[in-house]
């Protein structure tokens, strides 16, 4: 089997309908610095990534133009990464670009599921850009929803178009539903190619929960600590959601100190995505186990879950965290479960 550093990593780029997918994509292809990367871009109903670009950019493009690349998540995608992989010495990188009106669920699932594609790849980042002068109007469907939900990389973009309040406001409605994500704000998708390729984001360390932390004195509840713009902010939790209904998208970040039962947090983990699986968009678990040094990664979205242990944890006091992110979570019953897999 491959290492986790001989697969291809793969970002997937999503957002709304004219949120700055391709103009991202023609940013990060004219700032390639010799990078190469294979790109799948699906052409259905959005304007197509530069062609000029794409030829002096010398780059390997895969369109698919049988329609949406999630409605035929079965088939073309993975037709198509078989096809790339006999393509292997052309590039180093994979970005997949979904269709705008798409949940992205079924194209991350793919790389979960099907073991070759899990052999020969590794996701990287889920990347979602937000239009920050339309997208409060389209907030509250479920595939706007389910793009900032899955996102590693949230970015506000077009904020030359609206004054500073709005951009606040946009900012904590998406934290309201995200709050782990890191956030860039820019202007016609200018970002760097190094914020975006090769961050190990979703199942590094250093990924969904690199921002989460608790104090000593209450270390069942969740915090927020947002990253961007080389600054720090904190929100909190309830106050965002005050106006919120039940069954709002809404991330629950957990922090304990000391190490889980095995069995008890299997058995717990397990009637929960069960339970729940339809309504939780993504969960991200770093955890410690009694009587094991090394980290173990949970990853989930939706029902489809996979565990990557990562390496030894030398530290006197052991933590374990746990996000969920997902519609009408009960907070409380999640903490309390989660609290009653400590190992005694």
């Amino acid at each position: 089997m491959n290492t986790q550093s001989s697969r291809i990593p793969v970002t997937i780029v999503t957002g709304f309908l004219g949120s700055g997918k391709t103009t991202l994509l023609n940013r990060l292809l004219g700032d390639g610095n010799g990078k190469r990367m294979a790109i799948i871009e699906n052409e259905f109903g959005e304007v197509s990534i530069d062609d000029a670009l794409l030829v002096e950019s010398n780059q390997t493009v895969f369109r698919m133009s049988d329609g949406c690349l999630c409605c035929t998540i079965n088939g073309d995608l993975i037709k198509t990464l078989e096809d790339l992989l006999e393509r292997r010495a052309e590039f180093d990188y994979l970005i997949i670009e979904t269709t705008g009106i798409a949940n992205p669920v079924p194209v991350v699932q793919t790389f979960m599921v099907n073991e070759d594609i899990a052999e020969a790849f590794v996701l990287d980042a889920v990347v979602t850009t937000v239009d920050a002068k339309h997208v409060l109007q389209h907030i509250e469907s479920k595939e706007c929803q389910a793009q900032i939900a899955l996102a590693d990389i949230l970015i506000i973009n077009k904020l030359d178009l609206v004054d500073t309040v709005q951009a606040v406001q946009v900012e904590q409605e998406l934290r309201t539903i995200n709050g782990v994500a890191r956030v860039f704000k820019t202007e016609r998708s200018a970002l760097a190619l190094s914020e975006i390729l090769g961050q190990g984001l979703f199942n590094g360390e250093h990924s969904l929960l690199g921002s989460l932390s608790a104090s000593a004195d209450e270390p069942e509840h969740e915090h927020h600590h947002c990253d961007h713009d080389h600054g720090h902010c904190s929100h909190d939790h309830q106050h965002l959601h005050s106006h919120h209904h039940d069954e709002d998208v809404q991330s629950v970040g957990i922090e304990l100190k000391g190490k889980l039962d095995r069995d008890r947090f299997n058995l717990w983990f397990s009637a929960v995505i069960q339970s729940l699986g339809d309504r939780i968009y993504r969960c991200k678990g770093i955890l410690r186990v009694d009587g094991d040094r090394r980290k173990m990664i949970v990853q989930t979205v939706h029902r489809v879950s996979e565990v990557v242990i990562g390496a030894d944890d030398s530290s006197d006091e052991p933590v374990c965290k746990i996000v969920f992110i997902g519609r009408g979570l009960d907070r409380e019953a999640l903490v309390n479960g989660f609290k009653a897999c400590l190992a005694q």
